[in-house]
């Protein structure tokens, strides 16, 4: 950590969970994009969705560098005392029945170097990998309409489109896909 990982846009949701792990007043400091809505142009109509019609507290959200905000995350829950294993992939869980209670890693540089963590909470943060549910629960299906790819880049000086409201995503479709445009 910090590692790069795709996916800025963050919902106003994420601001109460934020606020429950004690985390939004590093992540406001950061100096992330506020982002205030969303602007979408899908076929023959254009909208924008403003957070401040939301109803609730949190009327807006932010565009974030992953790397740097998974950071602070990971930071900050080292400094409440949880045990970090950086460097690490785990390679088996243990189950007591149907609940899983340990797990065996090995560093990713030296897979010679292993350990057995037991926890009484397990939450599988393996991203698309979702290693209980594919190695486990056998419970991943995939859905073929979804089986696509997307290409990604990023550019420096670019201008935010002139619509929508302050920091916002825009999603737009083309004949043949859609893109995205992220102001970070």
């Amino acid at each position: 950590f910090p590692r790069y990982q795709i996916g800025e846009s963050i919902l106003p949701s994420v601001l109460p969970v934020l606020d429950l792990l004690g985390a939004r007043e590093k992540i406001e400091k950061a100096g992330f994009v506020r982002k205030e809505g969303a602007y979408f142009e899908w076929g023959p109509e254009n909208w924008d969705l403003d957070f401040d019609h939301l109803t609730g507290a949190n009327r807006h959200s932010y565009q974030v560098i992953r790397s740097q905000f998974d950071h602070i995350l990971l930071e900050h829950a080292r400094e409440l005392g949880v045990r970090v294993h950086e460097g690490t992939k785990v390679t088996d869980l243990v189950f007591d029945g149907e609940r899983p209670v340990a797990a065996y890693w090995a560093a990713s540089d030296d897979r010679t170097r292993t350990g057995r963590i037991d926890f009484d909470f397990l939450v599988d943060a393996s991203g698309r990998a979702g290693l209980i549910a594919t190695k486990y629960l056998k419970n991943r299906h995939y859905q073929e309409a979804f089986k696509n790819i997307a290409v990604w880049s990023y550019w420096r000086g670019a201008k935010q489109l002139d619509r929508g409201p302050k920091g916002a995503i825009a999603v737009c479709s083309v004949p043949y896909g859609w893109f995205w445009s992220i102001p970070l």
